[in-house]
């Protein structure tokens, strides 16, 4: 699931070396945490959200082979000038 969704994710990004997906296994539920730079957020959630749905529906069905239930939550990073 992870690797399915690394790969999905980095494809649709302009900046694919900034993506961070990090797994919480939380008993039968797995949530996926991603970081991305914010101009890639947009790329990823797709007109009306129909990407970022047609991922979790992707990796939810992987989870569920697993007696799974998966989440893919997209974290804003907000970026300090340095």
């Amino acid at each position: 699931m992870e690797e399915f969704l690394d790969f999905v994710l980095r494809r649709l990004t302009e900046c694919p070396d900034e993506v961070i997906v990090t797994r919480a296994d939380l008993g039968r539920k797995v949530n996926f945490q991603v970081r991305m730079r914010q101009s890639d957020i947009g790329r990823v959630i797709g007109r009306q959200g129909q990407t970022i749905k047609a991922i979790r529906n992707l990796v939810n069905a992987s989870a569920q082979r697993q007696d799974q239930r998966a989440f893919v939550q997209i974290v804003e990073e907000v970026r300090r000038p340095a």
